[in-house]
C-alpha cells in the first residue's frame, strides 16, 4: 500500500500513526513545507516505512510527480490549495481523499466529471465533522422510507491556539461575514453566526452546552447523496470561555477581514495582529483546559429516531479533535487504497455502505472511542 500524505500537521501525523499500526505493508511518503513537521512524521516509524519530501502544495509539477503510481493521495493541508492537489490527482489518475469542509467545496465538486473520465475516486470532506457525520447521516436515512431530518451536533473543548491551523479554524468559523448553511425543503439558506442557539447535554461532558449553527458543509453535501433528506443542520460549540471571546470579537467587528488599524503611523491589517495576540508565546490559552470532543448525529423520520453519539475517555489524546478527524480518514484511506471503496467522480462519505459504516465504527471503538447507538423505530 503506497500512500502520499500531503500536509504533515497534527491530523496528518495521527493518520500516519494509525495506518502504520494497522497496515504492516503500508509505505507513506509525507510531503510538507515544514521541516519540523516532516521530522516528527518520520520519527513515527524509524524502520523507514515513512519517507519525507519538502515541497509546497502549489508546486503542482512536483506534487504530480510524487503521487504518480501511488495507491492513494491524502490531502491533510489547511485546504487553500486543495484544488491544485485535486487536479494533480485527476491528472495522474490517483485516488484522492481530503479533510476539507466548506472551503472551495463547489469548486471541488465541479471536477466530478473530470474525475469520472479519469476513473478516479475523489472522496472529499472526510474526517469527523464533516466526514463521519455524512457517513452516519446517510446510514441513518437508509433506515427510513420517507423524508428525514438529519441533525449533526458536536462540542469541542480545547485551548484556542493548540496550533496555527486550529486557531484559524476557530476564527474562520465565526468571522464577520461568514454565514452558517442549513438545508430545508430543497434549498440551502444561510444564517448569521451564533444563530439557532440550543442547549443540550453530551455523554462525557459535565455541564450543559449551548450549541449554535456553524458553517460546516454537511447541509450542502448530504442532500447531494441522500435523496430523502428534508432538513440538514449542524450545530456546534467550543467551551463557554472561547465562545464568549468569539462572540465579543464578532460583536466589535474585530474578526472582520477588512478591518485595518494604525500601528506606528501605518495602516495594517488587523487579522494577523489578532492571530499573533491569541498565539502569543505559544502557551495554551486558556491554560489548564481538559480537552474533549464529542459528537452526535440524529436522524428523525415518521417512523421514529436513529441516533449515534461518540467520544473518547479523559486523557485519550492531548488534541482529540485532530486524532478523531484522522481516524475515520485513515479507515477510508485503507478502503480506497485496497479498491474496496470505488466511486468515480468527486463524492462524499455518504456513499459508504452499511457494512463499511459498521466497520468504521468498529475501527473507532478499537482505538478507544465510545460509541452509543439509539434506535426508536
Amino acid at each position: 500500500m503506497q500512500i502520499v500524505l500531503i500536509g504533515a500537521g497534527n491530523i496528518g501525523r495521527a493518520l500516519t500513526r494509525d495506518i502504520l499500526d494497522s497496515e504492516k505493508e503500508a509505505r507513506i511518503l509525507a510531503v510538507d513545507f515544514d521541516d519540523k513537521a516532516l521530522a516528527a512524521t518520520a520519527a513515527l516509524d524509524p524502520s523507514g516505512r515513512v519517507t519525507t519530501r519538502k515541497a509546497a502544495a502549489e508546486s503542482t509539477g512536483e506534487i504530480e510527480q510524487l503521487m504518480r503510481g501511488k495507491d492513494v493521495v491524502v490531502n491533510c493541508t489547511y485546504g487553500a490549495r486543495c484544488m491544485e492537489i485535486l487536479d494533480a490527482a485527476i491528472a495522474t489518475k490517483t485516488p484522492y481523499i481530503d479533510v476539507h469542509g466548506t472551503l472551495l467545496m463547489e469548486e471541488r465538486f465541479s471536477r466530478s466529471d473530470a474525475a469520472k473520465a479519469a476513473g478516479v475516486t475523489a472522496l472529499i470532506g472526510m474526517g469527523v465533522s464533516p466526514g463521519l457525520t455524512n457517513m452516519l447521516g446517510a446510514w441513518g436515512a437508509r433506515k427510513f422510507k420517507g423524508e428525514v431530518t438529519i441533525e449533526c451536533e458536536y462540542a469541542t473543548f480545547r485551548p484556542i491556539n493548540p496550533s496555527e491551523g486550529l486557531l484559524e479554524t476557530a476564527l474562520r468559523q465565526f468571522r464577520n461575514g461568514v454565514q452558517a448553511p442549513i438545508f430545508e425543503n430543497g434549498k440551502v439558506s444561510y444564517l448569521p453566526p451564533f444563530s439557532g442557539a440550543q442547549k443540550t447535554r453530551f455523554r462525557g461532558v459535565d455541564e450543559e452546552v449551548e450549541l449554535v449553527y456553524t458553517p460546516h458543509s454537511e447541509p450542502q453535501t448530504i442532500p447531494r447523496f441522500v435523496k430523502n433528506a428534508k432538513r440538514v443542520t449542524v450545530r456546534g460549540a467550543y467551551q463557554s470561555s472561547i465562545m464568549n471571546l468569539l462572540k465579543s470579537l464578532h460583536a466589535f467587528g474585530l474578526m472582520d477581514p477588512a478591518r485595518r488599524v494604525t500601528v506606528d503611523g501605518k495602516q495594517v491589517d488587523f487579522q494577523p495582529l489578532l492571530r499573533e495576540a491569541l498565539n502569543g508565546d505559544g502557551s495554551p490559552k486558556p491554560a489548564g483546559v481538559v480537552t474533549n470532543y464529542v459528537m452526535r448525529v440524529r436522524v428523525t423520520g415518521e417512523e421514529g429516531v436513529v441516533e449515534i453519539s461518540l467520544g473518547h475517555p479523559k486523557g485519550w489524546d492531548p488534541l482529540p479533535q485532530g486524532r478523531m478527524t484522522a481516524l475515520p480518514t485513515a479507515y477510508a484511506v485503507r478502503l480506497v487504497a485496497k479498491k474496496e471503496f470505488v466511486n468515480h467522480g468527486v463524492v462524499g462519505a455518504e456513499l459508504f455502505s452499511d457494512a463499511q459504516v459498521d466497520g468504521c465504527l468498529a475501527h473507532l471503538h478499537a482505538r478507544g472511542l465510545w460509541v452509543d447507538q439509539t434506535r426508536k423505530i
